[in-house]
């Protein structure tokens, strides 16, 4: 694997609106098009497609929130096709060190409905856990705190 994070932009935010999870994933996270209108009208947010070579795998869209000052990786998501090939694993490892690179937060947060077990594993491999809040979508939020920061 030759994983790597390329910002959306005119080149290939087509074929970033055209990714799609599967069926039963679908209630879970919001469609790319949607993320990619809101990283363009909304401060903050940073779209990219996460790319193994010259295939587009996934999608991310991450950023710090203006009102908390909180790093979020707010999107995540591996193409129907390219899902159960270690894909997850690899691309979240490349986004985490690259957010790291960025904002150099102290923690990274994110949040997931309480019903998506799969992501759920995927983020606690990572040592994500659940800190007690809800966001404003009823999806509860976990974080990361990063030992490299100060």
């Amino acid at each position: 694997m030759d994983l790597f994070i390329r910002e959306v932009n005119a080149d290939n935010w087509d074929q970033v609106a055209m990714l799609s999870v599967n069926e039963d994933q679908k209630e879970f996270i919001e469609s790319n098009a949607y993320s990619l209108a809101q990283s363009k009208f909304e401060a903050g947010w940073t779209a990219v497609g996460l790319y193994d070579g010259e295939a587009l795998i996934g999608f991310a869209m991450y950023g710090l929130h203006k009102q908390t000052g909180r790093v979020w990786l707010d999107r995540f998501m591996i193409d129907k096709q390219f899902q159960g090939r270690g894909y997850g694993k690899k691309a979240m490892q490349c986004l985490l060190d690259h957010i790291q690179a960025v904002y150099q937060p102290k923690t990274i947060y994110l949040s997931i409905f309480k019903e998506n077990k799969h992501a759920q594993t995927l983020y606690e491999k990572f040592g994500f856990r659940f800190n007690g809040e809800i966001d404003i979508g009823g999806e509860l939020v976990m974080e990361l705190p990063m030992l490299a920061a100060k």
